[in-house]
């Protein structure tokens, strides 16, 4: 899978986090493109990614886009030429924010719409002859609510902000 340029230490990250990311759900090809970009210093460019990699164009290409929506990595156009290169979003507060808007997009989200099927469904959940449905997802989209508020908020916030939030609970007068 990696070029002969790839260090054994650069390698076994690229591995680790495909690792970690599988838990997440997320493709192997992007999370290899995502640690990549991570060790890099220098942007990088598509070819970069399909040398070190061993990937295909359109792989590396759709990877790099995904990331760039994911804002995990951001694409430098240098003014006077065509070629694009990619860079990882290196501080940790604004990696960790990107993640969680992605994932609230995709999984808070869908979830989210059983409210709405549940009013459509009001009258015949309420008659009670679904064993208490309705209750149970009232008191599912309130605890989704407030963890949609909390994600809200902690992407609008900076990391002082929550250390601020999170230690003032600890401080006594």
């Amino acid at each position: 899978m990696f070029s002969q340029e790839v260090t054994i230490a650069e390698q076994s990250f690229v591995e680790h986090w495909q690792e970690i990311g599988k838990h997440w759900g997320v493709p192997k090809a992007m999370l290899a493109v995502h640690a990549w970009l991570i060790l890099k210093s220098q942007p990088q460019s598509t070819d970069d990614v399909m040398h070190h990699l061993n990937m295909s164009r359109g792989n590396a290409h759709n990877m790099l886009l995904e990331l760039v929506e994911w804002e995990l990595v951001h694409p430098l156009k240098t003014l006077g030429k065509r070629q694009v290169l990619f860079v990882a979003e290196k501080e940790d507060w604004a990696m960790m924010t990107a993640i969680l808007r992605i994932k609230k997009r995709r999984e808070l989200d869908p979830f989210l719409t059983l409210d709405d099927w549940r009013e459509v469904h009001s009258e015949e959940l309420s008659s009670g002859a679904n064993d208490g449905l309705d209750a149970r997802l009232k008191s599912w989209m309130v605890t989704a609510q407030k963890l949609d508020r909390l994600t809200h908020l902690a992407s609008r916030e900076d990391e002082s902000w929550w250390r601020r939030w999170i230690f003032s609970a600890l401080r006594t007068k």
